[in-house]
């Protein structure tokens, strides 16, 4: 007989879906921009975060991706090769590079975008406008509440003794 208290099982948990869906959605439009385009995950991510916030350092770029510092360098040096970023003096440190999309960069965030924003039509079609915007919300509502309640505390404050 089970607990009142047992844990939900693995496939209720909301980073464990979270992960699922995003990997799940992420390599299948992967396919289109690393056989069109040659770009790796960490690139095209980068390349979308500097088209929607450029311009913008490399701890900023870090930052709104989620990704270590090597995978950020990494990343942020494949664009620059290929031509799709500039990496310019920022103009509040001259110390920092800012980093924004070249043409070329624009051309292809544009190409990926209109994809990939065909790709999240075809999967939320099944949702109601009312049931989409109320997703939006909830999402929105568990990303703060993970940045307000616990990304300010420590693990430990989660751990049983």
């Amino acid at each position: 007989m089970k607990s009142k208290h047992s844990p939900p099982p693995l496939e209720h948990w909301i980073g464990y879906r979270f992960s699922r869906i995003a990997a799940r959605l992420g390599n299948y439009i992967a396919q289109m921009y690393v056989s069109r385009h040659d770009l790796t995950m960490p690139a095209w991510r980068s390349l979308a975060v500097i088209a929607r916030h450029q311009p913008l350092t490399a701890t900023q770029l870090g930052a709104l991706t989620s990704s270590d510092p090597s995978k950020v360098a990494r990343a942020i040096e494949l664009l620059v090769r290929r031509g799709l970023i500039r990496r310019g003096v920022d103009s509040a440190d001259r110390r920092r590079a800012s980093l924004g999309l070249t043409r070329e960069g624009r051309k292809v965030y544009r190409e990926i975008e209109k994809f990939s924003v065909r790709v999240e039509r075809e999967i939320t079609n099944g949702l109601s406008a009312t049931e989409l915007a109320g997703l939006r919300r909830l999402l929105d509502k568990l990303d703060h509440r993970i940045e307000d309640q616990v990304r300010s505390r420590g693990w430990r404050d989660f751990f049983d003794n």
